[in-house]
């Protein structure tokens, strides 16, 4: 994978998941983030991230433990 196939996968979906991009690309995250943060310091790409519905507030709560990140392209 290049930076150009990712750049057209994020192009063409506009906004995709990490975990998405790791199935489609059949790699990990450790292994997508650096080519990501690259088109973020471009001004081409924003992350977003969320928590559970408590954003994370309460260390008891079933609200959803895991953070879903999402990149959406802004070029």
């Amino acid at each position: 994978m290049s930076l150009l196939e990712l750049k057209e996968y994020l192009k063409n979906r506009n906004v995709v998941s990490i975990n998405d991009l790791c199935i489609h690309f059949k790699t990990s995250p450790e292994t997508l983030e650096p080519m990501l943060e690259q088109w973020i310091r471009k001004g081409k790409l924003r992350r977003e991230s969320s928590g559970g519905s408590c954003g994370g507030k309460h260390s008891t709560c079933s609200c959803g433990d895991s953070e879903q990140v999402w990149y959406q392209w802004i070029g």
